[in-house]
């Protein structure tokens, strides 16, 4: 009985174990029959690609030249040297014989140690992205297993520090590019908005691989060479950007733009203190860009169209000629300046506090005379003011396109005074506007522009791209003896007697005009006038005047416009130095 029970037990277990494998079985197949037959396309695509793996090569980049065609910006031939990590026979050792050829500092092998533990054993590891042949050739004379090498590219600025705001840098794209570890892009300046024309385009190599992602051999007829980019030409002059760079530096900051009057090339835009890129891809590249970062004194920062002065006495250049073309005055009528001048309520100070005494416009450009400018300023009012600064052009924007966060300053006026501050305009913003001061504010390159249309006539607009064709810039429409009245002021200013006498030049018989400006950046109270005002010395130097100077040269025939704004120098010295020592080499040149 027992016996049978057992029996009819085990049959229906065979039998549950059976129908349980039959139906298992037909799944299986119904699965290979799936993957072979219906799904061959799909799996046969992935498997192709798990058996290859795109090499992107990347193309020489394009050059950023100067506009004598000398380079800028330019990439070198570099070897870029790697290791495999399970194809060393002593990884330690291996490691330690490269960092003593290569001299990497500890840090950097740190780095190494740490990416090596990130990765599979298989895949490689960087150890130097700059290697030259000399250091290639030592260490391939040794042999070393697991050693790679592979040819690229490296960046090179020229230039280093001077002009670095302007020019830009490369660096990692935001987002890792698939198969390109070592793909760049332009992260500022003209790397940046022209880096679709630099970059070129990508080759590949396509390496054949093994089940578990290991090289085999290469599939040559999948190779395709890449295309070097294109050359990028600027209206740098090389000598003259460096120049500047050199004369800022004296100074703890500043900038300056220099231009050609007839074609209204940029010739030098400097701003300081400046970064050096080529310093990015070194073993303490990340340690240098994050002390930039956290310097206040804005290295990244172009001031030349981002940094916003008060124009100082520059701005009389402006006041002088709404003041000729109204007809409020003539170049030869006096005004008398004692020191200063009293209206309403309030005492209106010259620099020179002995005052100037009887001066006409050619001196008062000469001395720099407040109260001459502060009675100009009154007669006429600040709207002609705004219509002569606007046609000098003032708040407008020239880089726009080319290179970003350029500002446009302020020209005030009634209007924008109860727009931005919600008080009415009145006559003591119309009297400091005279002289630059108030709520005018303005970028060194705008001066720049400023001075080549008054040394013109023209409607003078500045490039940085330089192009096969000579633009033509349409008559300002100021009168001939109103431009005449105020260029023979500019030209007294650097001769004896004049603010700027101690930055004369004279280049075979070529000599520079120009303007000085101080602009103050506090207020000076009564009590402090009283009791004396405190000297630059004495203040903390971000509480010193801006000093600037405008220039043109030749006077005879004027050919370039050279601005140079020098921060929290106290006076306008250093800045007429600097737009002197520009002026030199451009002067200099073979034509």
């Amino acid at each position: 009985m027992i016996d049978k029970e057992v029996a009819r037990l085990f049959d229906r277990r065979s039998a549950l174990f059976l129908s349980a494998g039959a139906i298992l079985t037909s799944v299986l197949i119904m699965r290979m029959l799936q993957m072979q037959l219906f799904n061959y396309r799909e799996y046969t695509k992935k498997s192709e690609n798990n058996s290859f793996r795109i090499q992107i090569n990347m193309p020489e980049r394009g050059k950023i030249l100067s506009s004598s065609g000398t380079p800028i910006s330019r990439d070198t031939q570099t070897y870029r040297i790697y290791i495999i990590p399970e194809e060393a026979l002593d990884l330690e050792t291996t490691i330690s014989t490269v960092a003593k050829e290569l001299k990497l500092k500890r840090k950097r092998v740190d780095r190494i140690y740490k990416q090596i533990k990130k990765q599979a054993p298989f895949q490689p590891v960087l150890i130097s992205e700059n290697s030259n042949w000399e250091e290639l050739a030592k260490l391939q004379a040794k042999n070393i297993p697991g050693l790679h090498v592979r040819n690229g590219f490296t960046r090179v600025y020229e230039m280093g520090p001077a002009g670095a705001q302007i020019f830009g840098y490369v660096g990692a794209p935001s987002e890792p590019v698939p198969n390109a570890p070592f793909m760049t892009t332009g992260i500022t300046g003209l790397e940046k908005r022209y880096n679709e024309e630099l970059t070129g385009t990508p080759g590949q190599t396509v390496m054949i691989t093994n089940a578990v992602g290991r090289v085999t051999g290469e599939d040559k007829t999948q190779f395709r060479s890449a295309i070097t980019g294109t050359n990028l030409k600027t209206t740098i002059n090389d000598a003259a950007q460096k120049a500047m760079y050199d004369a800022l530096m004296q100074h703890r900051a500043g900038c300056g733009v220099a231009l050609d009057i007839d074609t209204g090339d940029i010739l030098a835009m400097v701003s300081t203190p400046s970064f050096d890129p080529n310093m990015f891809g070194t073993d303490d590249g990340e340690e240098y860009i994050d002390s930039l970062r956290n310097d206040y004194m804005k290295p990244f920062m172009n001031k030349a169209i981002e940094g916003l002065y008060p124009p100082g006495s520059t701005f009389k250049i402006v006041v002088a000629l709404a003041a000729l073309e109204s007809g409020a005055i003539t170049a030869n009528e006096k005004i008398f300046c004692p020191g200063y001048w009293d209206y309403g309520d309030r005492r209106y100070h010259c620099w020179e506090q002995e005052g100037h005494g009887w001066v006409t416009l050619a001196d008062a450009l000469k001395h720099s005379c407040d109260i001459y400018f502060y009675q100009l300023a009154l007669r006429i009012g600040i709207d002609s003011i705004k219509d002569m600064a606007i046609k000098l052009g003032f708040t407008q924007k020239y880089m726009d396109g080319i290179l970003s966060r350029e500002m446009p300053g302020i020209i005030p006026d009634r209007y924008w005074k109860e727009e931005a501050i919600g008080y009415r305009w009145v006559h003591g913003d119309t009297i400091i506007s005279g002289i630059g001061q108030g709520f005018t504010l303005t970028n060194c390159l705008q001066l720049a522009i400023m001075m080549a249309r008054t040394a013109s006539n023209k409607v003078v607009m500045p490039r940085l791209i330089l192009t096969d064709e000579k633009p033509q810039f349409a008559n300002l429409g100021l009168q001939k003896k109103n431009i005449k009245s105020v260029l023979t002021g500019l030209e007294m200013v650097t001769k004896k007697g004049g603010t700027a006498a101690g930055s004369a030049i004279n280049v075979k018989g070529a000599r520079m005009g120009g303007k000085t400006g101080t602009s103050q950046v506090r207020s000076i109270s009564r009590a402090e006038r009283e009791s004396g005002v405190l000297t630059n010395e004495q203040l903390k130097w971000n509480m010193r005047n801006h000093g600037l100077f405008v220039g043109y040269a030749p006077t005879t025939k004027p050919k370039y416009a050279v601005c140079a704004i020098t921060e929290h120098s106290g006076g306008s010295g250093p800045a007429a130095r600097t737009v002197a020592a520009t002026m030199k080499v451009l002067l200099s040149e073979k034509k």
